[in-house]
């Protein structure tokens, strides 16, 4: 199936669903594509406290709310695994696994998926006790063990979701300063069933048909030891998902979009917003600022 519109939106997490709703109000024909459920990764963070007008939301609510906001203005989203973008110079040409689409602009809103820790074990024990996302799998871990490999905002998040629902929660860095909030680290610390094991590397995941156990590794000393854990849960960055894309001279070393002050890439019409960005702060309100000056820009060029 072929269609034409005048820009495509590759994702529906709040970048992509911001820059729907700009381009919507901008009265511009759009097309909001996706792979995964409208949110993005929103839907798999346990409680959210920055976001403005919200003192405290879950991940999924507020998801909930992007999706309601979407209905409301009558924004469809269709579904669909972007194989492959194509500069027509002018246009684009987006092909999916569903269809094939043309379009004057693109949005690339992709956003991330989460770094491995690429230790033994790890892929064959996901999906039996190695997880990547507490939100979903906290509850399969109740009264039990669980560790948290990482040092960020997402890892210390996700380790006080858990703390409610497990017995302990281990808490494994590479070193012993954080990249989270300080007030994330200090709520943590004050967990009373939270231990940090820092210096610490991961080396191996133990287990015949479950999560037994993690071994890590001292920096400093090489001495390594083995915690008996049910789960585990790295959260130890992302990649972008920028497959798509990379047969373009616009992402850096790691993969991240390479974009201007207007969100626009070197290719003339190719916008990129969010997480998929080469930036310093990865958070919800950078998300959605992104997606509006993307659409705007676009509505600029439009009108």
């Amino acid at each position: 199936m072929e269609r034409k519109t005048k820009v495509v939106i590759i994702g529906s997490g709040p970048a992509g669903i911001t820059a729907a709703i700009y381009l919507k109000r901008a009265l511009i024909d759009f097309i909001l594509l996706d792979k995964y459920t409208p949110g993005g990764k929103v839907n798999l963070t346990g409680e959210i406290e920055n976001y403005p007008g919200f003192s405290k939301v879950t991940g999924p609510d507020l998801a909930f709310k992007f999706f309601e906001q979407l209905q409301a203005m009558d924004i469809p989203i269709d579904y669909g695994d972007i194989r492959t973008v194509e500069y027509l110079n002018p246009g684009f040409k987006v092909v999916s696994d569903e269809e094939t689409i043309y379009a004057d602009y693109v949005i690339a809103a992709s956003g991330t998926k989460e770094r491995l820790l690429n230790v033994p074990g790890e892929e064959r024990l996901t999906g039996h006790g190695v997880s990547y996302c507490a939100v979903c799998d906290g509850n399969l871990f109740k009264g039990q063990v669980v560790a948290v490999v990482g040092g960020g905002n997402s890892a210390l998040q996700e380790a006080l979701y858990l703390s409610t629902l497990t017995k302990k929660v281990y808490v494994i860095h590479r070193r012993q300063g954080f990249r989270a909030e300080n007030r994330l680290v200090e709520r943590a610390r004050k967990t009373p069933n939270i231990e940090f094991i820092l210096d610490a590397i991961p080396t191996e995941i133990v287990g015949d048909l479950q999560v037994e156990g993690i071994t890590i590794e001292n920096k400093f000393t090489n001495v390594q030891s083995t915690l008996a854990v049910n789960g585990i849960f790295p959260f130890i960055g992302m990649n972008p998902n920028t497959g798509f894309l990379k047969h373009f001279p616009i992402l850096n070393e790691q993969g991240f979009l390479l974009v201007h002050e207007n969100m626009m890439t070197d290719i003339d019409g190719l916008y990129g917003a969010g997480d998929i960005n080469h930036k310093e702060l990865r958070q919800i309100v950078t998300a959605t600022n992104d997606g509006a000056i993307a659409a705007i820009d676009i509505s600029h060029r439009v009108q």
